[in-house]
């Protein structure tokens, strides 16, 4: 059962040969495609990535470690810390002042926290600047309120 007809049950003639057997002659559809495959130079080592709900639980045993900087309230995180990009999952309390590469919400929420970031992105930077545009227009009507 299984075999097909009665002549295909000796040997390798149903499946053309056995191993690469007529590869260029009645096999030439799978052992040679028409187009030539086109290969992909490998990208570069990529850096790590951290979301910034997970950055702000973790930035303590970062800064007692010794990878992040702490001057007065603020923490300054740079490539020393082993991240090279923050995401913008989650909310930050603390003022983080980035030097590494970081999603513009992300950047958004960092500003609005008292943060500040200062990486040049590349190709981004009219994003970057309207962000930090509208976290001082949101503390500009935060303390309008307040009086």
């Amino acid at each position: 059962m299984g075999a097909g007809g009665t002549k295909n049950r000796r040997g390798a003639g149903s499946r053309g040969g056995r191993g690469n057997a007529g590869h260029r002659k009645h096999k030439i559809a799978t052992f040679m495609p028409l187009k030539e495959k086109k290969y992909r130079l490998k990208a570069g080592i990529k850096g790590k990535e951290i979301t910034l709900e997970n950055l702000n639980k973790i930035i303590d045993t970062l800064v007692a470690k010794g990878k992040v900087t702490k001057e007065g309230t603020k923490y300054i995180v740079d490539k020393k810390s082993g991240y090279e990009k923050v995401l913008s999952q989650g909310n930050t309390e603390k003022e983080i002042v980035l030097k590494i590469n970081a999603s513009i919400s992300a950047v958004k929420k960092i500003i609005a926290a008292g943060g500040s970031f200062e990486y040049e992105k590349k190709g981004f930077e009219k994003e970057v600047e309207e962000a930090i545009a509208q976290a001082e227009e949101s503390e500009l009507e935060f303390e309008s309120k307040e009086e």
